[in-house]
């Protein structure tokens, strides 16, 4: 028994005197409350629409506030054409598209159908269901409102449209996601530990003394991790193609591009937590600590849409989040690089600040 109490004394003080792991172990529980607690919610509103108003009726305007009172829509843009409907939507701008045709209110008071149409970005079920079915309750709420459910016909013809993913299946949204979800995942956490284990090994001391520089030595640790993520890209798109008949209907090369720009970025998030590490179980703690809310907050379970504000916002400075957007535009969409530069720029600026970061700790922790 004596010697029990000396080993848990000894195991007690070990974990006390790691203030990195035991900072981790007390803040990882407390961020999970707050993001489950506070931040996620499954019950999507605030949805971003655009709205072109043709007829520019106070019936119309009676309409577009009916959708907006709900509290599920937003109107985000005034659009002045359907092509600018359909630009927004292919850059992930908006959720939803309302046309109201000229001659709407007039065709409603000649006792005519009326033709109204909602354009919803189908990509993420849970929103487009949520729009989807909203959006008909509403009309039809508006409908009885107005006085015009007695009309011999249905008044307004309405016709809801889903783009993108018309059947709705949770593959095609979920299965894109998957490459950036196991990049996210995969890639920090090999390269932090493998950086973390040549430094206890003591193996980067004795490559130092050979006439490679660290910037060289830091270079050639990544190269490799980097093929295997666009390895991990291209089995998880394969497999996709075969098992689940996603399309990939934009660019192979502009897909791989803005991967192999992703990539770079969560080599940069495992390099710099190496720097910070002193074992390889730290390692994986701080990749797991960061891949927490990455997971959570980036948009590939739950909606950002049904965030709190800040927690919107906050989520815009995770990477994954901007991949996502740029995985299932290209696969889902056919989007190009024009269209998805607002995604591509925070991306590259994340890559050369965390980068520029490692180099410069690696270099400071290696002195």
């Amino acid at each position: 028994m004596q010697r029990i109490r000396a080993v848990l004394k000894k195991e007690f003080l070990h974990i006390i005197r790691d203030k990195r792991t035991l900072l981790l172990i007390v803040l990882m529980p407390l961020m999970q409350l707050i993001l489950y607690g506070y931040a996620i919610n499954t019950d999507v509103k605030h949805m971003a629409m655009a709205v072109y108003d043709e007829d520019q009726t106070s019936l119309s305007r009676r309409l577009i506030n009916s959708l907006v009172a709900s509290d599920y829509f937003d109107v985000r843009l005034h659009a002045k054409s359907q092509t600018e409907i359909k630009k927004g939507l292919d850059r992930g701008n908006i959720k939803a598209g309302l046309h109201i045709p000229p001659n709407f209110t007039k065709d409603l008071m000649a006792g005519r159908k009326a033709g109204l149409q909602l354009l919803i970005d189908g990509t993420d079920s849970n929103p487009a269901n949520t729009a989807l079915n909203t959006s008909q309750a509403i009309v039809g709420n508006f409908m009885e409102k107005e006085r015009l459910i007695p009309a011999r016909v249905t008044p307004i013809d309405y016709r809801p449209r889903l783009w993108y993913n018309p059947d709705l299946k949770t593959a095609f949204f979920m299965v894109p996601g998957i490459i950036g979800l196991l990049i996210q995942l995969l890639i920090p956490m090999i390269t932090a530990t493998a950086v973390v284990r040549e430094k206890e090994q003591g193996n980067i001391e004795q490559l130092l003394v050979t006439p490679i520089t660290s910037t060289e030595l830091m270079i050639g640790k990544i190269v490799p991790y980097m093929g295997i993520g666009l390895i991990i890209a291209t089995t998880i798109l394969s497999a996709a193609w075969v098992l689940f008949d996603v399309p990939v209907r934009g660019s192979l090369f502009t897909l791989y591009l803005l991967t192999f720009l992703f990539i770079t970025v969560c080599l940069g998030i495992g390099l710099f937590a190496s720097t910070i590490a002193n074992n390889q179980q730290q390692a994986a703690q701080i990749v797991m600590f960061l891949a927490t809310p990455s997971i959570l907050l980036s948009g590939f379970i739950f909606p950002r849409e049904g965030m709190p504000a800040i927690i919107y916002y906050i989520s815009t400075i995770i990477p994954l989040t901007h991949y996502l957007t740029i995985v299932r535009g290209v696969v889902l969409k056919g989007t190009g690089l024009i269209d998805l530069w607002p995604s591509i720029l925070p991306l590259l600026l994340m890559a050369i600040f965390i980068l520029w970061a490692s180099i410069k700790k690696f270099h400071k922790r290696l002195e």
